[in-house]
């Protein structure tokens, strides 16, 4: 599901509003710019989309849309790639929308180090920033957590398999290693 900036910006109100806001919520928010009519055309979006529910004079947020940035249960770093991709962020801006302080900079920097974010510089109002960006790795490594476990399983066993034939291995060995593997392949189906 494709979440753009002014739908992560309604779900983080609830999140950040004990899972729900109402009309003056909005309007305090930075959202009271939308007006009525793009207001009204993204609340009827998200709630098609299951990621909001009317609960009487409020908005709810629903347990489908926690658990793609607030479920704990789902790893930090993939909360965070998650979160770029909707948009790049600055680390504080990261911590302020996942409402999470606890180890993001270190979740940050252990994704930075394995290619599935970068930092970039911007200039914003005569200051250089640094911004964490999603990188095509990141993108990756997201579509693979979305497989069930078995899909997962088998890419991973994709995957060693041509980092395997593309070793500096005896031919016997990469074929021996290469047959387990596909024995455990034959073993999932």
């Amino acid at each position: 599901m494709k979440i753009d900036q002014i739908d992560l910006a309604f779900l983080h109100l609830a999140a950040s509003h004990n899972d729900r806001f109402n009309e003056q919520d909005i309007a305090g928010s930075d959202l009271a710019y939308l007006g009525v009519g793009r207001t009204l055309d993204k609340l009827a979006h998200l709630k098609e989309s299951n990621l909001i529910q009317l609960d009487g004079e409020s908005f709810r947020i629903t347990d489908a849309a926690k658990k793609i940035f607030w479920d704990k249960d789902t790893p930090l770093q993939t909360r965070i790639l998650r979160l770029l991709q909707v948009k790049s962020f600055e680390e504080s801006d990261i911590a302020r929308y996942l409402l999470e302080e606890l180890q993001l900079l270190e979740k940050i920097d252990d994704a930075r180090k394995q290619g599935l974010l970068i930092f970039t510089t911007v200039k914003k109002d005569e200051k250089i920033i640094k911004v964490c960006e999603i990188t095509q790795e990141g993108n990756e490594f997201l579509q693979v957590q979305s497989l069930d476990p078995k899909s997962q399983l088998e890419k991973s066993l994709q995957d060693i398999s041509i980092k395997i034939q593309t070793s500096k291995l005896d031919n016997a060995k990469i074929k021996e290693i290469l047959d387990k593997i596909q024995r455990i392949s034959t073993e999932l189906d």
